[in-house]
């Protein structure tokens, strides 16, 4: 995909051109700053269109039978003992 940006600037500019104008230099810059960091750190962002963006994993959620106000926080299908938190009131 190739970007292409155009601005024109006609003087003088009003305050609403300057506010425009600033905004899209930050975006210009943030568009930048990400194909830089993506080039630099390849393993930070994943191939597809939400770089970066990870699923988070399910929580097993199984309730403490003796106390059940606290419930297991480890992901789902975990080995070994649960992790227990207890529920916020």
């Amino acid at each position: 995909m190739g970007i292409r940006l155009s601005i024109e600037i006609t003087s003088p500019l009003t305050p609403d051109d300057k506010d425009l104008l600033s905004g899209v230099a930050v975006m210009t810059l943030a568009i930048a700053n990400h194909e830089m960091a993506k080039n630099a750190f390849p393993d930070a962002f994943g191939d597809g269109d939400e770089a970066g963006v990870t699923a988070t994993p399910a929580r097993c959620g199984f309730t403490d039978p003796k106390r059940p106000d606290r419930v297991c926080i480890a992901d789902e299908g975990h080995g070994g003992r649960h992790k227990f938190r207890a529920l916020p009131n």
